[in-house]
């Protein structure tokens, strides 16, 4: 496997490149493929990562099987990839398609072939063409049924893995954060807040924005207390745009971009979908009975001890941690891009009104001691968030 290079774009996806790829993958009988149509696919919700869909054709120019295959290659923004190998992105995909895709519960592209190199931040990915299936906007949300469906798989998988850390297809998942990524999540969300205020002010109150403030020097605290809860697979990015319905069967359903998943809460997934992917009336309307039957499912595959009171407390905690990449998203969005700005808009109100709907600042964590390593990062960062802002203040009025 090691002798097939790395594509670094669609030029080096070749027909050639292809065949030995499908051959390593365990693709044998398949007819030769002699020539490629590609097509770059969107990255907008994807920018981690670059994606071609590859149609393949035999040498009497008739399609093969699979007739076409998606490919994922890593970013080329250099802060995208920088980002990605710190998060260790990457790895984290090809384990799991490698690794747990295979024995789990949800659907997903089959893996044709993938290859990662020892550093991570080189990986391909030949991934099942699941062009028959489709996205449903956020912005417009994926209604009540479809989310029901959602929660089922999601539910099926962490079912199914809950309290098995030791379980050899979780081996080299990892934590879903570490603590070197929980660190890194909150310096980010403390650079982006200030920006976060200044493009969608009209979304936050007096209170909220102090809240927020607050939850941005604790988001270490806050991830590691959650961690202490019931632990399993978490996707890490479970949202309207990453799960696919339709397809052959009508009530068809997969899910997609599994670069952030790890062992961690499984009710992080939850909360992020239902504050992000469903319209506030739609969240309201549902989500009891949401969390009634996840529960249901997870008790039934796998879970122990775990009350329906225990579901409901640990999802609002967890509504709390879905700000943190609103927050990022926020503040890095291209705001010359209209659409994106207004999505950006729908969805961050969308999950502070989740999170005041379930007075989800009740789990704001509390300072730890300065002495402890926890509470000196907290303190570290809260001083440099005021330096920051007031620098920030400086410049803008030099600037008036």
């Amino acid at each position: 496997m090691n002798e097939i290079p790395f594509p670094t774009c669609a030029d080096d996806i070749t027909a050639e490149w292809m065949r030995e790829a499908l051959a390593a993958g365990g693709l044998r009988e398949s007819p030769q493929v002699t020539a490629l149509e590609i097509e770059q696919l969107s990255d907008v919700s994807n920018a981690m990562g670059n994606l071609f869909r590859c149609r393949l054709i035999a040498r009497n120019g008739s399609t093969v099987h699979p007739h076409s295959v998606v490919v994922k290659l890593p970013s080329s923004n250099a802060i995208a990839h920088r980002l990605a190998k710190w998060l260790s992105l990457y790895r984290r995909e090809y384990v799991f398609y490698s690794n747990v895709a295979p024995s789990a519960r949800i659907r997903v592209p089959s893996l044709y072939f993938g290859n990662l190199d020892s550093r991570g931040d080189r990986l391909v990915l030949v991934l099942e063409d699941l062009a028959g299936m489709e996205a449903v906007s956020q912005s417009v949300g994926v209604g009540v049924e479809k989310a029901r469906r959602a929660i089922r798989e999601i539910a099926e998988i962490q079912g199914q893995f809950w309290e098995k850390a030791d379980d050899p297809a979780l081996a080299d998942c990892g934590e879903f954060l570490t603590v070197k990524h929980r660190r890194i999540m909150q310096s980010l969300f403390l650079l982006t807040l200030p920006l976060a205020f200044e493009r969608f002010g009209e979304l936050f109150t007096t209170d909220t924005r102090r809240q927020a403030e607050a939850l941005g020097s604790k988001i270490d605290a806050h991830f590691a207390s959650v961690a202490e809860g019931p632990r399993t697979i978490v996707h890490g990015d479970f949202r309207a745009d990453n799960v696919l319905f339709g397809g052959e069967r009508q009530n068809g359903m997969a899910v997609i971009d599994w670069q952030g998943c790890g062992i961690g809460c499984g009710m992080y997934d939850v909360a992020f979908f239902n504050a992000t992917s469903l319209t506030t009336e739609d969240r309201r309307r549902y989500e009891h009975d949401a969390l009634s039957e996840y529960h249901d499912i997870v008790c039934r595959t796998g879970a122990k001890n775990f009350t329906r009171d225990d579901c409901w407390n640990s999802y609002r905690q967890n509504m709390l941690g879905t700000l943190m990449p609103m927050i990022l998203g926020a503040g890095g969005i291209d705001m010359n891009d209209k659409a994106i700005v207004n999505q950006t808009r729908e969805l961050l109100g969308r999950t502070l009104t989740a999170i005041e709907d379930l007075d989800s600042w009740e789990f704001l964590p509390g300072r730890d001691g300065p002495l402890s390593s926890s509470g000196a990062f907290s303190f570290i960062s809260r001083c440099g968030y005021r330096a920051y802002t007031f620098m920030l203040r400086m410049r803008k009025r030099k600037g008036q």
